[in-house]
């Protein structure tokens, strides 16, 4: 899917001229769960990482996006502890409001949807974890943030994401394990993106930078 998305938005974006950006971001997150299901209700805390790329215009581009587990929300049950193991490949819309997006301070709003792989790990008494996968399940994002300029076109992204799935009910030959739920989770992300501009755009850049009001301030 990664690959698909990616190529994707080379194609979309192939007859821009006058305005091209390509997005390179690494990011760790904090995340807290939101579950539907009351043996799973208390919110628990967990850490990840991931990565973006995006290409498109100055303001508006189409990219992928990779996330994984650091940690793993845990939750304590009568035969021991249910982890939920997560990956996520997805796709995004991103814009960034400001004057020189790939160099200035301005509010970043993004959607996206994509697949979800979970493993669910009973760590049990008995010494010997048990283990369950689900199928891809679809799931939906939306988020907020800001982007720093940190160097050149090095911005330090901080951000809010809100993620929604549905878990269908998990069973082992017959005998049901976890019934279907809501397993929506709230994300803080931060990290560092490096922002390339090219077309006539970069020369509108080159000009901004050599501005002597523009070296006087960071705002959009």
């Amino acid at each position: 899917m990664f690959r698909q998305i990616l190529v994707l938005g080379i194609l979309l974006n192939s007859g821009l001229v006058a305005a091209q950006q390509f997005m390179l971001e690494g990011f760790g997150t904090w995340n807290k769960t939101r579950y539907g299901l009351e043996a799973y209700s208390e919110n628990a805390s967990y850490l990840g990482y991931g990565g973006r790329v995006a290409l498109g215009s100055d303001h508006f581009q189409l990219g992928g996006e990779y996330r994984a587990n650091l940690t793993h929300p845990g939750f304590e049950g009568i035969i021991g502890t249910t982890s939920f193991q997560e990956t996520y490949y997805g796709g995004f819309v991103r814009t960034k409001i400001s004057r020189y997006p790939a160099m200035r301070f301005g509010l970043v709003l993004r959607a996206g949807a994509g697949l979800h792989n979970t493993d669910v790990v009973w760590d049990t008494s008995l010494g010997a974890d048990i283990k369950e996968t689900y199928d891809p399940i679809l799931g939906f994002n939306a988020g907020a943030g800001f982007s720093i300029p940190m160097f050149n076109h090095t911005m330090l992204e901080l951000g809010y994401t809100f993620n929604y799935l549905k878990r269908p009910s998990l069973s082992d030959g017959g005998v049901p394990l976890i019934s279907e739920h809501d397993a929506a989770y709230h994300t803080i992300s931060a990290g560092l993106s490096f922002n390339f501009v090219f077309g006539k755009r970069a020369e509108q850049y080159r000009h901004a930078r050599e501005n002597q009001r523009f070296k006087n301030g960071w705002r959009g």
